[in-house]
């Protein structure tokens, strides 16, 4: 039986099998639905190369093509092709669109581009092996669970799915010391994802990784090319409705430039584009160069004219390079609550995903750590990884159930588990008393909310002082998603809450158990005996 793994991104998709004669990962080259990308990480260096799976699919009333099929025949910019589908599936986005198929939304199109392209690959696959799919830290559980129904939808038997960051790490090569800690920068197409890391290499057990802190944000390579795409637009003042018609096409177009110019042997890139208005065709270009002095310096230089712009500076504008960098001190600012670490313990840097190599990104990690940041593969880093090693079974995010404040008016949530806790915990790992909000009550509901902290988070001040120790705290706007909205469970009250008595009438004991199952046991001290014993709530 053979290891497989599916890194499912929002731009490319990458296959990879462990190779039992070679005794390492190999990707996966599907001729015809492939196709190389090609890459360098210093000037004059030999071009790398990679085969991937554009995540493109393609709707027609006779068939359905994805990948490179896509490309090669002139269909990316057709009304009836889906692209960046994963980031659209991880936000919850359901919206649909109408197809030569029938109207479809992203997840219907990512889940019929997976079998498709899976299909494809089963003269080297089987699916009777044991499948690893990759997964953002910030995918929320029903990102996870449509994961595991295109996995159910192929009769895949043996399936996991392991956060890319952690992948990272098995994937690069002699990254593999017993007390070494490394800082995964993941910066793909849709998510910017940080993880502090390190291995656990105790004899006679395998590989896995111990995740310290993390942190994501949805921020990625295609945040540059809508980006890229306005400034375009508004340099040739096209309307809205010529944009509307021309915009796959742009997109496509501005794509091509960016990954041009994370070439270090690139300095410029023209964009292109070329309408019928009456009978002459008209033309706009305009060439972006990759930096220009003020940019250089921090500064937002002055670039008026349609012909020339600076992609340095439209990055300044959206402080992109800022929002990257926050999410790395976010995830190394959990790292030291949860262990202590401080910036110097990080032995490497490694660093996944093409938009990794967009010249700002990398100055401003070079910046950050100097030489201590490695580049190895970052296009198929995370898949070759996936293929090898255990992942310590963790909980992902944090998690709280809401309550009511003493003016019973506004809600308040209280915390169950941490992100990064270990299941199965001990049993009744967490206690918390749950009492009634008025007179005569019968049902007390235990609502469960997952927390993110990945949206609107600003930093007030610098986290780290001198020493590199955590010093002053962040400022986080939480997001809370109910798991169990649709399914409560219910804590019945018999007899009836009356207030003044049962202040302390109900404790709830909760654990986790190893099929990641939040289980709550009540004792009804009214009764003297419990009422629920490990009775499954929501799965975490």
């Amino acid at each position: 039986m053979g290891k497989v793994a599916v890194d499912f991104g929002t731009c490319n998709t990458l296959l990879a099998r462990f190779s039992e004669t070679l005794q390492q990962p190999e990707s996966i080259e599907i001729p015809g639905i492939t196709t190389e990308m090609r890459y360098r990480f210093e000037p004059g260096a030999p071009e790398q190369s990679v085969q991937v799976t554009p995540s493109l699919i393609h709707y027609s009333e006779s068939e359905i093509l994805i990948g490179d099929q896509v490309l090669s025949r002139g269909l990316a910019e057709h009304p009836d092709t889906f692209r960046w589908m994963k980031r659209t599936i991880v936000q919850g986005n359901t919206r649909r669109k109408k197809t030569a198929k029938g109207f479809k939304c992203a997840a219907e199109a990512g889940e019929d581009f997976l079998r498709l392209l899976l299909n494809y690959a089963t003269d080297r696959i089987s699916f009777q092996d044991e499948f690893t799919f990759t997964k953002p830290i910030e995918a929320f559980e029903d990102y996870q669970d449509w994961l595991l129904r295109v996995a159910e939808g192929l009769q895949i038997q043996r399936v996991r799915l392991l956060d890319e960051p952690t992948a990272c790490v098995f994937g690069y090569h002699g990254a593999a010391g017993q007390n070494e800690r490394f800082v995964v920068f993941d910066f793909g197409g849709g998510t910017t994802d940080v993880s502090a890391v390190r291995l656990d290499m105790s004899p006679g057990a395998e590989r896995k990784a111990i995740q310290l802190g993390q942190a994501g944000r949805d921020l990625g390579g295609m945040d540059i090319d809508l980006h890229l795409a306005d400034d375009f637009c508004r340099r040739h003042d096209l309307d809205a409705d010529t944009r509307r018609k021309l915009d796959a096409f742009i997109l496509r177009q501005v794509e091509e430039a960016k990954k041009r110019l994370s070439d270090p042997m690139e300095t410029d890139a023209s964009v292109t584009i070329v309408r019928q208005t009456g009978r002459t065709p008209r033309v706009h270009q305009t060439s972006y160069v990759r930096s220009c002095a003020a940019c250089e310096c921090g500064q937002t230089g002055q670039h008026p004219e349609a012909g020339l712009a600076c992609l340095g500076c439209i990055l300044l504008n959206m402080s992109f390079a800022r929002q990257a960098r926050e999410v790395l001190e976010q995830a190394l600012e959990n790292a030291a609550v949860k262990v202590g670490m401080r910036r110097d313990d990080v032995t490497r840097v490694l660093v996944t995903g093409g938009t990794a190599l967009v010249p700002c990104v990398r100055k401003m990690l070079e910046d950050q750590f100097g030489g201590r940041v490695a580049y190895d593969h970052p296009f198929d880093t995370v898949v070759r990884g996936a293929c090898r090693g255990i992942v310590e079974p963790i909980l992902q995010h944090d998690y709280a159930i809401r309550g009511l404040r003493p003016d019973k008016r506004t809600s308040v949530f209280k915390p169950l588990f941490k992100m990064g806790t270990e299941y199965p915990t001990e049993r009744d790992a967490v206690r918390i008393c749950a009492k009634g909000a008025y007179n005569g009550m019968t049902r007390i509901g235990l609502k469960i909310f997952e927390v993110s902290r990945m949206k609107r988070r600003s930093l007030t001040t610098s986290i780290y002082g001198a020493d590199g120790r955590l010093s002053n705290r962040v400022d986080s706007e939480y997001e809370y998603i109910c798991l169990n909205d649709e399914n409560p469970t219910f804590i019945i009250a018999d007899p009836p809450i009356n207030m003044a008595r049962d202040q302390q009438r109900f404790l709830c004991f909760f654990q986790v158990d190893a099929r990641r199952q939040l289980l709550v046991t009540v004792l009804d001290n009214l009764k003297g005996r419990n009422i629920m014993e490990n009775h499954p709530v929501v799965r975490l």
